[in-house]
């Protein structure tokens, strides 16, 4: 991929991880997952591991190159 197209999948995963954090529907009690966690802390928890994927994406090469400038 280009590195234009890189930025641009870079912007629309950080808009649908703000969209993904302002989570009305998980308002109110819900089911346990693995019958101890609480759904809403779940989501909490996967959002956050979506958001360090995205960070260790960001400064991967493909959007952060090395400085060709730099010896």
């Amino acid at each position: 991929m280009s590195p234009a197209a890189h930025q641009r999948l870079f912007a629309v995963l950080a808009v649908a991880l703000i969209v993904l954090h302002v989570d009305t529907w998980n308002a109110g009690p819900g089911p346990l997952v693995f019958g101890w966690l609480p759904w809403d802390l779940a989501y909490h928890l996967a959002w956050m591991a979506a958001a360090a994927l995205l960070v260790f994406y960001m400064t991967s090469s493909a959007l952060w190159p090395e400085d060709p400038d730099d010896p």
